[in-house]
């Protein structure tokens, strides 16, 4: 039965849209119609704000938009497969610890900034990644002249070894410390004053 229902939705299922994730600004595209009759005519429109939830799956994902305009804040949500929802593009990618993120309706101005990803999204798998280092690597070598290479080995060098006189001079430095420190007197305790009885 699954397997029937799977095969009917998959005609309508869009295959181009982006893997989104919560905390994910994203500008979703929409298609409004207007009027009735004759007079009906449809126009885009442009919704834009930060994911605070991801819901289903297959042709029943749908995501929960929010956005403050004016001082109000304002939530959409949107089911990703829907024919109304022409695009879905990622205009930046937050890094966020939970999958709701619900307590950006009690947060006003700074405090309801999300902090950059630096990192590839979770969707990225790891052959995938180590293939790519593997094509860069290459091209990256291939572009540097062997002169370039040459000098950067010797400042290496040069690196190394300044590091090693300097570790060889606080050596000597710790060892004339040590070395003051055993040929100084010992200092006698001094000889409490008796008191006359």
């Amino acid at each position: 039965m699954n397997d029937l229902i799977a095969k009917v939705e998959s005609k309508y299922m869009k295959k181009e849209i982006p893997a989104v994730e919560p905390g994910d600004t994203v500008r979703v595209q929409l298609q409004v119609t207007e009027g009735e009759g004759e007079e009906q005519s449809t126009r885009s429109h442009t919704f834009e704000g930060t994911v605070i939830a991801c819901r289903g799956g297959g042709i029943n994902r749908s995501i929960t938009v929010r956005r403050v305009t004016f001082g109000i804040g304002v939530e959409r949500t949107f089911p990703l497969h829907s024919p109304t929802v022409t695009d879905v593009e990622i205009v930046r990618r937050a890094q966020v610890r939970r999958a709701k993120l619900y307590y950006l309706r009690g947060r006003h101005e700074r405090a309801a900034r999300l902090k950059e990803r630096k990192t590839a999204p979770r969707a990225a798998t790891v052959p995938e990644a180590e293939a790519e280092a593997e094509e860069t690597v290459p091209e990256a070598e291939a572009e540097v002249p062997t002169e370039v290479a040459d000098e950067s080995e010797e400042a290496a060098l040069a690196l190394v070894a300044e590091e090693e006189t300097a570790e060889g001079a606080e050596a000597e430095v710790v060892a004339e410390e040590e070395a003051a420190e055993e040929t100084k007197p010992e200092e006698q305790p001094e000889a409490a004053d008796e008191e006359p009885s």
